[in-house]
């Protein structure tokens, strides 16, 4: 039986929270490629994921909620300690992919997340793999193919850490699938963002790579790539979901892309070649078809 419908404002809240998450993290890869021509990217992510929980904690401040945030348990502290170091890898990769190609580019092969996503449940959760996610995957898997077809050295080692960072991304998934009981979003997001913020600091520390900021516009890319990047990209998707279905929400968050793109070329003036646009494309396509497919028999 399907659920009842939604009231038309509520639809209309949740998809303005969808667009705001796929604005502020397309927007956010422009300052996070302005701020790492300047910052190892190991670094950049220190004071990203610093700021970020900053953000957080003013939310919380404003919200009367810091009791809520922090309420936590050991065990759960452990657990969010394990899935920080699992997004740390990937952010890691991510941001150093970005340091080294077009925005729009990486934002495009950042979709094959719910590919790896698919696929680690599938493994590790026993999920059932259906037949709009097999032909999902095939699309995708042709965009990636379009792309690496005689690709740069650069473009290649860019797939080649998009797809290590997805993986990381989608075991992290895939555990707070499989464990976490329900919390406050700022209670996740906080110590998240902590906890990453820590290890990226005594990594940097240790490794050699840390720099103090004492530029002024250097530091405000970076309050602005915290703010909408592992804040407020992360608040948008969560409260689309509170007020529409997952798989609407997801659909309108794969237009992140065509934002990177239009603020690159906006601010930037860069856009990636064609044939890296006709690959993204094809793994946008893969991805909305794996969810438009999926309601769809959700419905039958």
């Amino acid at each position: 039986m399907p659920a009842p419908a939604r009231p038309q404002s509520t639809r209309l809240r949740g998809d303005m929270w969808a667009v705001v998450s796929a604005v502020a993290t397309g927007g956010g890869f422009i300052a996070a490629k302005a701020a790492l021509q300047t910052l190892p990217p190991i670094t950049f992510n220190a004071y990203m994921f610093g700021i970020g929980m900053l953000a957080v904690v003013v939310d919380a401040v404003i919200s009367r909620k810091v009791a809520v945030m922090l309420k936590v348990s050991f065990r759960q502290l452990a657990f969010l300690f394990i899935v920080a170091i699992l997004f740390c890898g990937a952010v890691f990769c991510l941001n150093t992919a970005l340091a080294q190609s077009e925005p729009a580019t990486v934002s495009f092969l950042s979709r094959i997340e719910l590919v790896s996503t698919l696929l680690l449940a599938a493994i590790f959760l026993k999920e059932r793999i259906s037949k709009s996610e097999i032909i999902g995957l095939l699309i995708v898997t042709a965009g990636i193919v379009v792309m690496r077809y005689d690709a740069s050295v650069e473009l290649s080692r860019t797939v080649m850490l998009i797809t290590i960072g997805s993986f990381m991304f989608g075991a992290g998934e895939v555990l707070i699938k499989s464990k976490i009981d329900w919390m406050d979003y700022r209670t996740f997001i906080f110590y998240r963002n902590l906890f990453m913020s820590v290890i990226f600091f005594i990594i940097s520390s240790l490794w050699g790579k840390w720099v103090w900021v004492d530029d002024g516009n250097l530091m405000m890319v970076l309050i602005v790539a915290g703010i909408v990047l592992p804040y407020l990209g992360r608040l948008g998707y969560l409260k689309a979901m509170q007020n529409i279905d997952i798989s609407r929400a997801s659909i309108i968050v794969q237009s992140q892309p065509f934002f990177a793109a239009a603020t690159a070329l906006a601010i930037l003036g860069t856009f990636p070649p064609f044939k890296e646009v006709i690959g993204g494309l094809l793994i946008v396509a893969g991805v909305v078809t794996i969810k438009l497919l999926e309601k769809k028999t959700a419905r039958v």
